[in-house]
């Protein structure tokens, strides 16, 4: 039972307010909504079997931006669908080519521990293609303060790793992190697998710097940033490559 819950964990259900921070959780999976001045940004999209609920969701908000902090499909996935409804998709350049092409950036497990659900993930990757999108808007790494431009309190934050292209968005106090640290077991956790945990590891020190009050992940619920700090630190310390 533990190594199902482990594979397949079950733990987002939840609508417990987390400071002032705007998601919907679903399964494993939790998307973001950020108010802008001239409509709204949604971070990240999810699987199929969550776009009813997010879709009923987010009806209260005036979403003209999606922003994908990486091109995987569990955050990818509804992306096609928001686009054409009029929202504008936006995606770093160094994950143009992971759209739908998940092998193209194989990952490693960060850990032993995670070595089998490595081999999981490669399957269910080759496996689960996201429907067709092409990004509206491909981002550079020179591109943080494109959300300013477009009517937002935020900056792109970069945090390679889980993927090349992987980002965050950091406004007031909390930073949108994707796939760069997880809650995915209802705690705080390294994420299982990156494309390169050289990268992960620069970037998670990158986290530690910006010391933001919230970490608002792709898996899990929201969470304080100093209960995720300890893990950090013990795998910076012990574990990174």
């Amino acid at each position: 039972m533990d190594m199902i819950q482990r594979l397949f964990p079950v733990v987002t259900d939840e609508t417990k307010k987390r400071g002032k921070i705007l998601y919907y959780a679903q399964n494993d999976m939790t998307c973001y909504v950020l108010r802008g001045s001239r409509g709204d940004l949604l971070i990240d999209t999810g699987l199929f079997h969550i776009w009813n609920g997010l879709h009923k969701w987010i009806g209260q908000f005036d979403i003209r931006y999606v922003l994908l902090t990486h091109a995987h499909a569990d955050h990818d996935w509804n992306a096609a669908k928001l686009q054409k409804s009029g929202a504008k998709i936006l995606l770093s350049a160094d994950d143009k080519n992971l759209r739908q092409n998940y092998l193209s950036q194989r990952v490693r497990p960060t850990m032993p521990k995670y070595t089998f659900r490595n081999y999981t993930q490669w399957i269910n990757g080759s496996l689960f293609k996201s429907p067709h999108y092409d990004a509206d808007i491909y981002f550079g790494r020179r591109d943080s303060k494109l959300l300013r431009k477009l009517g937002f309190d935020a900056d792109i934050v970069l945090l390679p790793g889980h993927t090349y292209g992987s980002v965050g968005v950091y406004s007031k106090g909390v930073l949108y992190c994707g796939d760069a640290f997880t809650a995915m077991w209802k705690r705080p956790d390294i994420t299982p697998h990156a494309v390169s945990p050289k990268l992960m590891k620069g970037s998670l020190e990158r986290i530690v710097k910006l010391s933001p009050e919230w970490l608002a992940c792709g898996h899990g619920l929201p969470m304080r940033f100093d209960e995720a700090l300890p893990v950090i630190e013990d795998y910076l310390r012990n574990c990174a490559d």
